[in-house]
């Protein structure tokens, strides 16, 4: 192959070159503009659609303008007014900041821009690429014009997707910037006709409009702030996850991301409660001092770093895991308006409980301490000791010619407390498997083995906090590790033994781990160590301990239990009841089910059709 002498390229392959990392297709467009417009003040900003954006792109804004002898500047590369030094660079606040977004478009594209500021008598239009400015019509802010995206690069335009495909990520990047900007209003047309309006409101209020009912309906409110960061925002019940990570929005000073270690911090606050690859739903907005986030790491500038990336990943984990930490029936008091229904009852009969003043008639603590799971029939018979059931044959008895119901109530049981309680009392069990229950809003239906399940797992848990024992092995495995993992493991050292493992390098590239928990003793050293310390190097963190050994508390939570068919007196029911009001996470079981729900006294009246 030949080789060729080094040449300058022309500007305009540069431009297009530059075009390339920065515009792949119109929700790119879509994206840079509303940027710019969020940028200059905007507080309406409507964006119209042809053909999904392949066709024509139209960004009109009510904010400060582009004075008139600084338009041919604006379709310069490098050219910007919101960084001037190295400085403004390290604390940029803005979203644009590179200079490169409109002279990227204008390079692909058959660019016009319309604008006035207050100081103009009249608006100017500036014509890419005859660089025209002329006289023209128009009210203070900015109008920015794309046709015919791709026409003079038609290699690329053969990439974009159908039109239904484009306007779909435009869409997308519309709601990102919709969702970060409250403050604003947005209007979206295509084709000629209306797709959607938001209003100037709140978060929430935005959030809701976008998400929709079913976030909606299981929202609760995240906040928590510190001197240089702060995390607000909402995020899903577990009960309303999804297959995939589509309705995760997340924020960093305003500019939506896609970061490793925020996600990892998520998923880990998570771990407890949702099953398998189930995501949540969230809008979350994190705010830093810019000084602390680099912001300036890819073209598309959905990529940061932070400075004390541990700190960050411990901030947000810990948030989201306190707000999830709430006992079964709890309101959800800090967001009361973000819906009417909480597992299903009104939010207005599920006033806030100070539980810890409300007396416990009887304990379940009895359950909570499990005999050996080891064997089937061990299992049995501390079942059958702990319930005191006399007859072994009872115990899978049930008998369908009184539709499986079991201990109802006498009708001179006292109710009047079940306002006390925000599980209400107990008043029946069915089929062996569910605990019926009346409180103040109506009937309650309790999963007893799941909830049981999650009562187990919280104790379990912290049990194994306050003490960490340690398994000694009888002959160290040795680990091959690279340069860079090592100085994951010296930094960490201390980390790592209050984890309870015991690793010393022997070589530049070698560890010995001699001890690890003994509650992961059965689990592969050699596999764990190496997860450890990827999670250490490239998130910051020890998480992945945590879940290892949280996923083995929970295999024991499950097994240990009480089983379907176990028939259970009034006052254990209540027990059980009690335990999940005071039990953290206690709406969901460890696979991710919801432990129980409300059927108000509307709802039986609907299925009855009373009123009517």
């Amino acid at each position: 192959m030949d080789i060729k002498p080094i040449e300058e390229l022309s500007d305009r392959l540069i431009s297009q070159i530059a075009a390339g990392e920065v515009i792949e297709r119109p929700s790119a467009v879509v994206k840079e503009l509303l940027e710019n417009s969020v940028d200059a003040g905007s507080l309406a900003i409507e964006i119209r659609l042809e053909e999904g954006g392949i066709q024509r792109i139209v960004i009109t804004d009510d904010g400060q303008g582009i004075p008139a002898k600084e338009l041919l500047l604006a379709v310069k590369r490098h050219a910007t007014s919101k960084i001037t030094s190295l400085e403004d660079l390290e604390s940029v606040l803005t979203m644009g900041f590179r200079g490169e977004a409109l002279a990227s478009i204008a390079s692909v594209s058959k660019l016009s821009i319309t604008t006035k500021t207050i100081l103009d008598d009249h608006a100017w239009k500036l014509t890419h690429p005859s660089h025209e400015i002329l006289p023209a019509a128009g009210t203070q802010g900015c109008r920015i014009d794309v046709e015919d995206l791709f026409y003079n690069t038609p290699a690329r335009k053969k990439f974009l997707k159908s039109t239904t495909t484009e306007l779909g990520h435009c869409i997308d990047a519309i709601k990102r910037v919709a969702l970060a900007n409250p403050q604003i209003g947005f209007a979206v047309w295509h084709n000629g006709k209306p797709l959607h309006r938001w209003l100037i409101g709140s978060l929430e209020t935005r959030a809701n409009e976008i998400l929709g009912a079913e976030f909606q309906a299981a929202q609760l409110a995240v906040e928590n702030s510190s001197e240089i960061i702060s995390l607000t925002g909402f995020i899903g019940a577990p009960t309303a996850s999804r297959a995939r990570a589509d309705q995760q929005f997340i924020f960093v000073n305003q500019r939506f991301v896609k970061d490793k270690l925020i996600n990892h911090a998520i998923r880990s606050a998570y771990q407890d409660v949702l099953h398998g690859d189930r995501q949540p739903i969230l809008v979350l907005c994190l705010n830093i001092r810019p000084e602390l986030v680099d912001v300036n790491v890819h073209p598309a500038k959905t990529e940061v770093r932070f400075r004390d990336s541990r700190a960050v990943h411990q901030f947000i984990y810990h948030s989201i895991k306190d707000r999830l930490a709430r006992g079964a029936g709890q309101s959800r008091d800090s967001n009361p308006s973000a819906s009417s229904q909480v597992n299903g009852a009104s939010s207005e009969s599920m006033a806030p409980t100070q539980l810890q003043a409300v007396p416990t008639p009887y304990t379940f603590k009895n359950l909570s301490q499990p005999q050996s799971v080891q064997m089937s029939l061990s299992v049995k018979d501390s079942m059958r000791q702990l319930f005191s059931i006399p007859n072994p044959a009872l115990q899978n008895t049930i008998d369908p010619q009184f539709s499986q119901v079991h201990q109802v109530i006498s009708p001179s049981q006292n109710l009047s407390s079940e306002d006390e309680f925000p599980l209400g009392n107990a008043i029946a069990q069915l089929a062996g498997i569910y605990i019926l229950a009346q409180n103040k809003a109506g009937l309650v239906l309790v999963d007893m083995h799941a909830a049981h399940e999650r009562v187990l797992y919280e104790q379990f848990k912290k049990d194994i906090d306050q003490q960490v024992s340690i398994q000694n092995l009888l002959v160290p495995i040795v680990l091959n590790i690279s340069q860079v993992e090592m100085a994951a493991v010296t930094e960490n050292q201390t980390l790592l033994s209050d984890l309870g493992f015991d690793i010393s390098p022997i070589g530049p590239e070698q560890i010995s781990i001699r001890s690890l928990p003994a509650l992961l003793s059965r689990s592969e050293p050699a596999m764990l160590m190496k997860g450890l310390i990827t999670d250490l190097h490239e998130i910051g963190s020890a998480q992945l301990v945590e879940a290892a050994k949280h996923e083995r508390l929970a295999s024991k939570a499950c097994h240990s239990a009480v089983r379907a068919h176990r028939l259970l007196t009034i006052p254990e029911m209540n027990g059980l009841l009690r335990e999940m009001e005071n039990t953290d996470r206690a709406d969901q079981c460890n696979h991710g089910r919801p432990t129980w729900i409300q059927l108000s006294i509307n709802d039986l009246d609907k299925l009855f059709l009373r009123g009517r």
